[in-house]
């Protein structure tokens, strides 16, 4: 009897003592390429489970991730060795938020016990900081030599002549216009007011700073103007990366993405006194083009879509008399 005690109790030691030796076996891990990105920039997310041969597997959960959005799903790749199986998967993610963020930590099941990766803490910037190029220093004030008061006069004498001349001319077409028939005001939407002012710039490569300059100003704007106008932004000085945030729901991954890099050069002319090459100035035109066509195709198809609900509820009304 107490023989079978003994045995009993030492196979008991040997199952605790098996225990921590099969979860010592089983090691989770996420790891990222980079925990610092420039806004719309990719992250290789990398999950990995090493688990004993024969165990029951429940993969990590991707569906989402807060504040990140996928690029692409690689599957899961699988190795066999003499211990067991390691399990391996790629994934590519971004994210359009800037600021201090966070990659949850996420759990995976084995033979019903679950396991958690660490958490990730990611810093997603805006504006790109050009290691590689020089820094200018700030001019100093420049005197403007003064101007001789009878110069002045002759500007004003002048002017005051035009200012005269063109009342005289307004007074003139008013009064005819009236006599005529009036002409149907023309409205112009946000849409072909932006392809217009892009037209317009077709085919103009500054090459010198101040040229350069005054593009990227002008093609910013136009982008801007034209959230504003169809009420995606409120502020006629919404910065890029709100431009970038308002639209990113309306355009694909990689739209939100060229658009974010395009932004961050022009940011680069404004401010950085980059000087891009004329390939890169074509880029730019390009997505800046390719954005607002997409963003207005996106909205002709709601309105579309309304219209068609109108229609139907009006149909039903209709059966209903």
């Amino acid at each position: 009897m107490f023989k079978k005690a003994i045995a009993t109790i030492g196979f008991l030691l040997v199952v605790v003592a098996c225990i921590p030796l099969q979860a010592q076996d089983i090691r989770v891990k996420a790891s990222v390429n980079k925990d610092r990105i420039l806004i719309g920039e990719h992250i290789v997310l990398q999950l990995e489970a090493e688990v004993p041969a024969g165990s029951e597997l429940k993969w990590f959960r991707t569906d989402s991730i807060p504040s990140f959005e996928y690029v692409d799903r690689a599957p899961v790749d699988t190795t066999t060795g003499v211990s067991g199986n390691l399990y391996r998967q790629m994934l590519i993610i971004t994210s359009f938020d800037s600021g201090s963020l966070v990659i949850p930590r996420m759990s995976l099941t084995v033979n019903n016990s679950r396991y958690l990766t660490d958490s990730i803490s990611i810093e997603v910037g805006y504006t790109p900081v050009e290691a590689n190029q020089p820094y200018h220093d700030i001019k100093d004030i420049i005197d403007v030599p003064e101007v001789e008061p009878m110069y002045i006069n002759y500007i004003i004498a002048v002017a005051t002549i035009l200012a005269i001349a063109a009342l005289i001319w307004y007074l003139r077409r008013r009064r005819n216009s009236k006599q005529g028939d009036t002409a149907p005001s023309v409205t112009i939407s946000p849409f072909e007011k932006a392809m217009a002012a892009l037209s317009a710039m077709r085919g103009s490569d500054p090459l010198d700073a101040p040229g350069l300059k005054n593009y990227y100003i002008r093609i910013n704007d136009i982008l801007r103007d034209y959230f504003r106008e169809r009420n995606l932004v409120n502020s006629p000085d919404s910065s890029n990366e709100k431009l970038v945030v308002a639209v990113k729901q309306r355009l694909d991954v990689e739209t939100v993405y060229r658009l974010a890099q395009s932004l961050r050069l022009a940011d680069a002319v404004k401010f950085a006194k980059y000087l891009p090459d004329v390939q890169e100035t074509h880029k730019v035109y390009d997505d800046i083009h390719s954005t607002i066509r997409i963003v207005e195709e996106s909205f002709l198809q709601e309105e579309a879509l309304k219209r068609q609900e109108a229609i139907r509820q009006e149909q039903l009304k209709q059966n209903k008399n």
